[in-house]
């Protein structure tokens, strides 16, 4: 992940005003459309203040808009707006590059089938996580991290 997000990081640079941080937050925004900042930040691995500075600028260049959460008086939610859609693509041609040089030695079902596992992964986190109590691995030997 280190190399991926330097690799796309350098092309950023050279092609756009965007970092690696402003594509992936403005990915997640048209992902999910009134997203609470708190979460995107959870999700993207950054701290609460890091993020509320990466969405003000954002909103600021004209590229995402907040509204205030209805259920949350302290809370906002955050939109991608046109300009921000149109950045998000001009952005993501420097990715795709660097997606495939990435992906190059897989077959088109390795491709498929790792998707499927981090989708996967993805999915537990997202409903396991919320559980009080964390389940032991599996019998049979820990899992490791990659």
């Amino acid at each position: 992940m280190h190399q991926f997000r330097h690799q796309v990081d350098e092309r950023l640079r050279r092609s756009s005003d965007l970092s690696f941080a402003h594509l992936v937050t403005l990915d997640q925004l048209q992902q999910e459309p009134g997203v609470a900042g708190a979460r995107l930040a959870r999700r993207l691995l950054v701290t609460a203040q890091t993020m509320t500075g990466l969405l003000r600028r954002l909103e600021r260049e004209g590229s995402v808009e907040r509204r205030p959460d209805p259920q949350n008086r302290r809370a906002d939610r955050w939109y991608l707006l046109p300009a921000g859609l149109e950045r998000l693509n001009a952005a993501r041609g420097a990715g795709a590059p660097v997606m495939t040089q990435m992906l190059s030695r897989l077959s088109s079902q390795e491709v498929s089938e790792l998707r499927g596992y981090l989708e996967r992964c993805v999915e537990g986190l997202e409903t396991d996580g919320r559980r009080e109590s964390v389940e032991p691995p599996p019998r049979g030997g820990a899992v490791r991290p990659a």
